[in-house]
This record gives structure tokens, C-alpha cells and sequence, in this order.
């Protein structure tokens, strides 16, 4: 277990290469909500539930945010490493939950909560620490109304280093021209309050029935554009971020203007190719799959083709709602998974579509799914239990209980998980592209905050890569447009990367882009730094003696676990200590340089 709270500092290390191959696994996924001490259930009817998996107590371990409805409370569940274990509420909200999104909305390093609500108000709540939470949405700017919504999305739109917060509706309540519903954008003005820019910024799509919508970079220019799913035929709709600070609508003249029942927006690319490609799920009539080869059309613009049919994956068997690509037998390509309510509790309703090396999607038959009746709605993904493999938490309608998989599959296959910190980038790193290669597989994933139907995936992106023991290289392209490079990185561990990393803590920022840098506003606020520190010899046996290029104020150690071992005082730039006491093995030290400046290095005792 790596843990969060000292940054899951995992630098990478040289290993020889292996080739790439992907082996074959058998996929198996078992249902272990009881066994896992979740009992959660939805009462009433409900079209939907938010599902969030996000280490909100910051110790390494995903936990759960599971939604209410009208008049119960938010449901939070710590993970113990062995069972999630349910805490009272952190937030005082009774009303029916939508959308969970932990979200570093201030730059402060420490997960905030925002909470989209259908017939009730979208609400902020900042993290003033341990576990507490202030009521904002008020005196940030963001709007009261009680209106008709579902999903909502954080990504930096202007690239300013800032999260920005869109969400959908479908009409205020009390308004006569409801009916007339719009979308909103608010922009981040770093300073913990917002300004609304929705048709500033042309982003309003209004007069639809929205469900959700995501931030995609669909045409690789590294400004996020926004797609929406709309329901009741009334059209979905791709806006694509000009790079100024407005959006057109480029739905039509890309071909992703699905006229259909839209329920979720779920990005992935299938096929390795670089570029992202988005699924939608619908209706009985079939899912559509909106494939993006990087081919411009005889209008000028990026070409999307739905082929869900031809890849197999349109999946018609009900009115399907969450979807989630993972890499579920870490074989280096993303499969497939589906929830859909289905009229007959006789029917199996979820669906799992294995890639087939990028060509076509299969429908193996998987014990665990092929009993599952429930009508299910939300879905979200993350390796609860930290051994490599992804798991799915599923939400369905009473009388059912949410569902836990755990995947079960077996094979020898290997893979990463990368953890993002950005420096001038937004915190959280929302909106970087992750391209990674072992031999021959390229792999690209974009992060994301707010997804599928309702979804917040895990924090930690994960990557297969096969029977291959490390990987080549990963390339970090952040949102400020800086790179990071890694090479040669052994599989089976959590990597964290720092922007500037690699760069000895040079950021380039792209020419185009301003960054809005961040103003400490109080004493307990720490940045993380690079600075250059020697620890020799490193590994070690006895002694540990380590020397900065600025005076030390504090040492603090940790183990691979994240549990503070030892404090030393230092205020001096070299420090020397006998550590015969502690056992072999990796150890991490964070280096204190006052109260709000830090770094992180690796050590080894013998």
C-alpha cells in the first residue's frame, strides 16, 4: 500500500527490459459488497445515483462516496486495506444526490466535495482538514437554484492551472421557461469563488435534455472540449474549446451528433491509436460508439464514426445507463463494461465486452455477471484493494444493494499505476494525457473528473502492460503543455509523478497558455519543491546521512505504508543519524524546509 498522505512518493527505478505480450487471462469478476461490510441500497425509485472512488482520507487506499436519496444523508466508507468501513456523514445534505465529485478546486492538496442534485441545489463543500467540510457554494459565486440535474464535470477549459466546474440541467424549478433548459460553466478565479462564463463562452446547449457531460481533448490540441449526452432525441453535442476562451459547436461537422436516448459520456481509446474515442450508452435500439481516427472530413473537421455495431459493443439487450472502460486482465487494452435497467428481473443486466487486441469486442461468459438480474444505473472503477486489478462498484435499484466486484482474473500479466500532481498545472492534473510504450503497445489515457453516468473513477491511472516486467517509457504532456518523460519503470508499483519532475523542476508552459499561479493564504498550506538533495551512501546500512542545498527543518520517515516512523529536528543543511532500529527495506523521507515547503526522496536500508 502506497500512501497518499506522504504523496505515494514512488520514484521510478532501471530494471532490464522485457518484451511486450500480452497473456491469456480468464477474466472472472466475484460479488463481495457483504463480505466488503457494504450495505448500501438506494430506497425509492431512482434513475440513477452518483458513485464516487476517490481516496478522500488521503492514506493510498480508494475509498467510497455513495449517493442518497431525498432525505438521507451521503453515505461515506473508509477503506481499511481489508473492508470498507462506513463514518458518520461529513456533510450536512438530505437531498437527492446526482453527481460526487472530490475535486482540488483551491490548489490546497487537500480533496475537496462538490455534489450535483436533481430537484435540490449543486453545492461545494471545501476541506478545512481532518475530514471537515464548509458549506461554500454561496460565498464562492455558485448559483442556489433548485433545478433538474444529473452530471457535472471539472476540467481547467482556459488552461490557467484552475479547475473550472460544468454542469448539466435540465431547468430551474420555478422557472416558467424551464423547458428552455441550459447548461453551465463556471470559470475557477483562483481565489476560491467563481464567475460564470456559460454564454460567454457559448457552452449553454441549451433546449435540450441533458444527462451528462465530460471534458475530452478530442482533436489532441490540449485544450479540453466538452461532450454532452442528451436524452429524449433531442441530439448529443461536441464543443470544441477555441483556445480563447469559447467553445463552437462542432457536432454536426464531426459526425458525433447522436440522435438517440444518451445516458452516460464514457472516453477511452479502444484501439491504441492516440486519439479518444466516446461511448454512449442508450436506449433498446443500441449503444453508439463514436470512433475518432484523427481524420480530417471534407469540412475541415476531425471525423467521428459510430461503429458500436461493427465492434461489437452496442449492446441493445435494455435501456443501459453507466459504462466504464478498464483494462480488467491487464493485457494493455481497454474492455468494456456495462449497466443497464432491464424490464424482466429474469434478465441478466450488466454486460462485459472483452477487447480483442483492438480489432473487436467479445462477450465472454463470466460467472459472476451472468447472475446478476439487478437494474442497474452508475457504475465506477478502482483497485479497492490495491493488488493490481480493477474492481467495479455498481449501483442498482431497490430492493438490490450496490454491487462490489472484485476482479478475480488470473493471468501473468503486469501493470502501473500513475498517481499526478500538478505544479502549475491544476493540483489534481485533470486534463493530462498519459501515453505509455513497452515494445510495440502504445497506450494513451486522458485524466478525467467526472465521467460515464454519474461516475468518479479512481484517482489512480492504471495501465496493463502484458507479461512485460517494466515499461519503456511514459510521457506526461500536463495541461500547462509541460512534458515529463519517465523510462524504464518496473511494473507492479505505484508511480508518482510531480510536473517538473523529470526537468529538475523547469516547467515549460506553452506559449498560448497563462498561468494563474498560486498564492499560499495560510500557514498550514505546503508546496511541494524540488530540490536537490544527497543521501549517501544510498542504500545504506546503520547510518542514514543526507545534505541539501537549503538548511533542513524537519525529517520526517515513512514507511512503504505511509506510517510516520521517526521526526528529527534538523535546522542545518547536512543531518546524520544512526537508523539501526529500523528494519531492510524501502523508506521514504519527506524533508521539511519550513512549514510550507517541502520534497521527497527514496532510501534504501540494508
Amino acid at each position: 500500500m502506497f500512501a497518499r498522505n506522504f504523496d505515494n512518493v514512488v520514484y521510478f527505478c532501471l530494471a532490464i527490459m522485457s518484451c511486450y505480450s500480452p497473456c491469456h487471462a480468464q477474466i472472472a469478476f466475484d460479488e463481495v459488497g457483504a463480505a466488503y461490510n457494504v450495505h448500501h441500497n438506494l430506497e425509492g425509485s431512482t434513475i440513477g445515483g452518483g458513485i464516487s472512488v476517490f481516496d478522500f482520507n488521503m492514506d493510498g487506499m480508494d475509498d467510497l462516496t455513495l449517493s442518497s436519496y431525498a432525505g438521507a444523508p451521503i453515505s461515506f466508507y473508509i477503506n481499511t486495506g481489508s473492508e470498507f468501513e462506513q463514518i458518520p456523514t461529513l456533510v450536512d445534505n438530505l437531498e437527492t444526490v446526482k453527481q460526487i465529485n472530490w475535486v482540488d478546486f483551491d490548489n490546497d492538496g487537500d480533496p475537496d466535495l462538490y455534489v450535483a442534485a436533481n430537484d435540490g441545489v449543486n453545492r461545494l463543500y471545501k476541506n478545512i482538514g481532518g475530514l471537515e467540510f464548509e458549506d461554500i457554494t454561496e460565498s464562492s459565486g455558485l448559483p442556489l437554484n433548485v433545478h433538474f440535474g444529473y452530471g457535472a464535470s471539472w476540467g481547467d477549459y482556459n488552461r490557467d492551472g484552475w479547475l473550472d466546474l460544468y454542469y448539466v440541467s435540465k431547468g430551474i424549478i420555478g422557472n416558467p421557461e424551464a423547458i428552455r433548459s441550459y447548461n453551465r460553466l463556471f470559470k475557477n478565479n483562483a481565489n476560491g469563488s467563481f464567475i460564470e462564463r456559460t454564454f460567454e463562452a457559448n457552452a449553454s446547449d441549451e433546449g435540450k435534455l441533458p444527462f451528462c457531460a465530460a471534458f475530452v481533448d478530442y482533436n489532441n490540441d490540449m485544450w479540453p472540449d466538452i461532450y454532452i449526452a442528451n436524452d429524449k432525441l433531442t441530439f448529443n453535442t461536441l464543443l470544441e474549446n477555441d483556445g480563447k476562451g469559447a467553445f463552437e459547436d462542432v457536432s454536426e461537422s464531426t459526425g458525433a451528433n447522436g440522435r438517440m436516448n444518451a445516458m452516460c459520456v464514457n472516453p477511452g481509446d479502444y484501439n491504441n491509436d492516440g486519439w479518444i474515442d466516446i461511448y454512449v450508452t442508450n436506449t433498446p435500439v443500441g449503444s453508439e460508439y463514436f470512433v475518432n481516427s484523427g481524420k480530417v472530413n471534407e469540412a475541415g473537421y476531425i471525423q467521428l464514426d459510430n461503429i458500436a455495431r461493427e465492434l461489437g459493443i452496442s449492446f441493445s439487450g435494455g435501456n443501459c445507463w453507466g459504462s466504464n472502460f478498464l483494462d480488467a486482465d491487464n493485457d494493455g487494452d481497454l474492455d468494456l463494461y456495462v449497466s443497464s435497467s432491464i424490464p424482466s428481473p429474469k434478465d441478466v443486466s450488466s454486460a462485459f465486452f472483452e477487447n480483442i487486441d483492438g480489432t473487436h469486442f467479445d462477450a465472454p461468459l463470466i460467472d459472476g455477471f451472468l447472475a446478476d438480474t439487478s437494474a442497474s444505473y452508475t457504475n465506477a472503477i478502482g483497485d479497492f484493494n490495491n493488488d493490481g486489478s480493477i474492481d467495479i462498484i455498481v449501483q442498482n435499484n431497490p430492493p438490490d444493494n450496490f454491487h462490489i466486484w472484485e476482479n478475480k482474473s488470473v493471468s501473468d500479466n503486469h501493470w502501473i499505476k500513475i498517481q499526478l500532481e500538478g505544479v502549475l498545472s491544476n493540483r489534481d492534473g485533470i486534463g493530462t494525457r498519459i501515453e505509455s510504450y513497452v515494445d510495440d503497445l502504445y497506450q494513451m489515457q486522458f485524466t478525467l473528473c467526472g465521467s460515464g453516468f454519474l461516475g468518479q473513477n479512481s484517482s489512480y491511472k492504471h495501465i496493463g502492460i502484458g507479461n512485460a516486467t517494466n515499461l519503456d517509457s511514459i510521457v506526461i504532456t500536463w495541461p500547462s503543455g509541460h512534458i515529463d518523460r519517465l523510462y524504464d519503470l518496473v511494473s507492479d508499483q505505484v508511480v508518482y509523478i510531480l510536473e517538473g519532475q523529470t526537468t529538475d523542476g523547469e516547467i515549460s508552459v506553452d506559449n498560448d497558455v497563462v498561468i494563474v499561479e498560486r498564492i499560499i493564504t495560510t500557514a498550514t498550506e505546503q508546496i511541494r519543491e524540488i530540490i536537490p538533495i544527497s543521501i549517501f551512501p544510498n542504500p545504506s546500512q546503520d547510518f542514514l546521512t543526507l545534505k541539501a542545498d537549503k538548511p533542513v527543518h524537519t525529517l520526517e520517515i515513512y514507511n512503504t505504508s505511509g506510517q510516520l516512523l521517526d521526526n528529527y529536528q534538523v535546522n542545518s543543511v547536512e543531518f546524520s543519524n544512526s537508523m539501526i532500529h529500523l528494519e531492510s527495506g524501502l523508506y521514504f523521507l519527506k524533508i521539511l524546509f519550513d512549514k510550507s515547503h517541502y520534497t521527497f526522496v527514496k532510501w534504501v536500508k540494508l
